[in-house]
């Protein structure tokens, strides 16, 4: 069962993207174009809507370009998929995923076989949102609750020779996160326009945009409206009401397109930085610290590689103005456009004569004529190592020789992408315990642990890395060690995430289980809607015997997040103490519904069901609870019970001694042995 619920918002993506970031070509440090009054944190956002009633032009055309269409609703009018009944297997863990359309609305269903050939599971999400404009794949979001979780099958419109197929989501072949994959606000800032999130419940949000708009690239709107409200026209040639990009230098003009299309091993935010303060005009470094895997392939692409890929080209480096919007108009789609669109651009430095005159052979002299296509040899389209089934333009404008487009990263090293990051500072240490929890393993941990002791030293008042420290020795088991850092942590800021890991580690070191349970009191004050919190407190009073305020918070836990499995196996377990068999039942059976691999869940299930009279249900549930978890003792215990009770001592000798074998003080099963040592005497 588990008891660390700690939700904490490390940058876990619907997409892992991984860039080869190549730091000698990493951007100049430099300062925010403090002309623009709209950088100010108070100035508010206004919406699409508002920009169209005085850019109608500018806002009709960006409705053709893919950022427009980034995220919207799912419906019979934009749907383009197979809803036939196609198939897709997770192997690993055998579920079995389909995609159709019931009337006007449309679904993803998972069932599982079970060993004995029979489906013993099946659960059915609405797809609400689409992720992704359909260039390469629509990717598909549910709604519950105003929180959002990505689904388990994406439609890969380039699959199959362009006809579109379906396949799991990017990440899900490596971990199937199911129907429990949220969207954090890290994702959604960028894979939508600026949304409303509902403050330290990360991936809830109050209000959503509809594809990425306006504001993302020129910044909050209201003192602009204000202004050219009062009077249409600036009073100088720079509107410093508003971003205009092109009035930004290089560097800043280029991060205003990073913001999205730049990324790496790990992200992290700056201290007092959200997901959503980035402001076009400022730096992206003082947002956001990005590192990259030491020895990745510096030819890898990914699908958000573009920006770092054109400042490997010679093209940029030898240019003084080259940027994102020398080839894309970002007003306007591209997708339908003409070959001339881009290559006109080529020819603006490269006129095809002078090109032309300047090649060794009649071969290359013919290739490089006035109708050649630049950007089919120059930029070719490659598979992205992130996203199966999807190629994209390589941003690298070269000859194209051998270098190949792969390789994998082992050396475990994280390397800055930031001037700023290469001289020591906390963001490093939090990127290995960040990079650990993605799965980098035990090492990564112990690094980031040793790296945020030392540098902590100097920068003790920043509170996110005191918190990550703190997470990093619980994770590791040194509660004791967590308490210090943690403490400092909440001096530096209280929110749930804190109060909930220190909770935690007033639990495991014996504290008074008052301590802890003022902090859980404390985080709930805070966000009502932390779920996660409120399960852990509910656990805490169950264990002081207070089993109606458990209850209470468990309901309260399942009432804001319905999908959360382990709310419902502890509010079955808490009403079977307070004698509510029926109540018991029925919340068990919805977190077998949710998670049929949980094994205390089928085992707790089993016992009532046989107390009930059926006994061979129980003894089907025994069974499911032991394959799903050969390392339950209880489990095991109960099956060899159940055995013993269907006069099949061998088989009940045999998980009883499995049973002791995991937990010697396992008392279902110490009777068990009881039972056949005194019939075999």
């Amino acid at each position: 069962m588990r008891h660390d619920v700690i939700r904490t918002m490390l940058g876990a993506a619907a997409v892992a993207a991984v860039v080869g970031l190549a730091a000698c070509l990493a951007p100049r440090e430099t300062e925010a174009d403090e002309r623009f009054l709209n950088l100010a944190p108070d100035v508010e956002y206004v919406g699409d809507a508002t920009c169209a009633t005085c850019h109608e032009e500018l806002y009709a055309s960006y409705q053709t370009h893919g950022m427009a269409q980034s995220l919207y609703p799912l419906t019979p009018e934009n749907a383009v998929e197979d809803f036939s009944g196609v198939e897709v297997r997770h192997e690993p863990t055998g579920f079995v995923y389909t995609a159709r359309r019931e009337g006007d609305r449309f679904v993803q269903e998972e069932v599982r076989v079970g060993l004995d050939g029979t489906r013993d599971h099946r659960l059915v999400r609405e797809m609400t949102y689409v992720v992704g404009s359909g260039s390469a794949a629509r990717t598909y979001l549910a709604e519950e609750n105003g929180r959002l979780y990505e689904l388990p099958l994406t439609w890969y419109t380039q699959a199959d020779g362009g006809a579109g197929a379906w396949g799991l989501s990017p990440g899900y072949l490596e971990q199937n996160a199911r129907f429990d994959r949220t969207i954090p606000d890290r994702c959604m800032a960028c894979h939508n326009g600026v949304s409303e999130p509902v403050p330290f419940a990360d991936g809830k949000f109050a209000e959503l945009a509809s594809g990425i708009g306006c504001e993302s690239c020129h910044g909050p709107g209201a003192l602009h409206v204000e202004a050219r409200s009062a009077s249409e026209r600036a009073p100088d040639s720079v509107d410093v009401t508003i971003v205009n990009p092109k009035w930004l230098s290089l560097d800043l003009r280029l991060d205003v397109c990073q913001q999205c299309h730049l990324n790496g091993e790990v992200s992290v935010l700056r201290e007092g930085e959200s997901a959503y303060s980035y402001r076009p005009g400022r730096p992206l470094s003082a947002h956001r610290a990005v590192f990259a895997l030491e020895g990745d392939d510096p030819n890898r692409v990914s699908v958000i590689s573009h920006a770092d890929r054109m400042r490997a080209s010679a093209c940029f480096q030898e240019s003084a103005s080259m940027d994102c919007v020398t080839c894309h108009d970002p007003h306007e789609g591209f997708r339908e456009k003409p070959d001339a669109y881009f290559n006109d651009t080529c020819r603006s430095c490269h006129a095809p004569e002078e090109l032309g005159a300047s090649m060794p052979t009649p071969a290359l002299r013919e290739q490089h004529g006035p109708t050649a296509n630049c950007f089919s040899c120059h930029m070719p389209t490659v598979s992205a190592d992130d996203v199966p089934h999807a190629s994209f333009t390589d941003h690298k404008v070269r000859v194209v020789r051998d270098d190949a487009i792969a390789g994998q990263a082992t050396s475990g090293t994280l390397r800055p992408y930031f001037e700023a990051d290469r001289e020591g500072g906390v963001e490093e240490g939090m990127a290995y315990v960040i990079y650990a929890r993605q799965g980098g393993g035990p090492e990564a941990f112990r690094r980031g642990v040793s790296l945020l002791e030392e540098r902590l030293a100097e920068r003790p008042e920043a509170g996110e890395a005191q918190y990550l420290l703190g997470y990093a020795r619980l994770q590791t088991g040194r509660a004791q060690a967590a308490i210090e850092p943690l403490r400092r942590a909440l001096e530096a800021g209280e929110n749930p995430e804190r109060l909930n890991a220190l909770a935690q580690a007033y639990e495991q070191t014996g504290r008074p289980a008052s301590e802890a349970a003022a902090l859980y009191r404390r985080a709930l004050e805070i966000q009502p809607a932390a779920a996660d919190v409120r399960v852990n407190y509910g656990r805490l009073l169950e264990a002081g015997g207070q089993l109606a305020e458990a209850v209470g918070q468990y309901r309260e836990a399942i009432e804001e997040e319905p999908w959360l499995a382990q709310a419902h196996v502890l509010l079955g377990g808490a009403l079977a103490k307070a004698g509510d068999t029926g109540g018991a039942v029925e919340a068990l059976r919805e977190a077998v519904r949710l998670e049929p691999s949980q094994a205390d869940a089928l085992t707790n299930l089993g016992v009532l069901v046989a107390q009930g009279g059926d006994v061979a249900q129980a003894g089907r549930l025994f069974r499911r609870a032991v394959e799903a978890d050969p390392q339950n003792a209880d489990a095991q215990a109960n099956l060899a019970l159940y055995w013993l009770n269907e006069g099949r001592p061998q088989e009940a000798l045999e998980r009883a001694q499995q049973a002791l074998a995991l937990d010697p003080q396992q008392g279902t099963a110490i009777q068990v042995l009881e039972v056949l040592r005194q019939a075999a005497g």
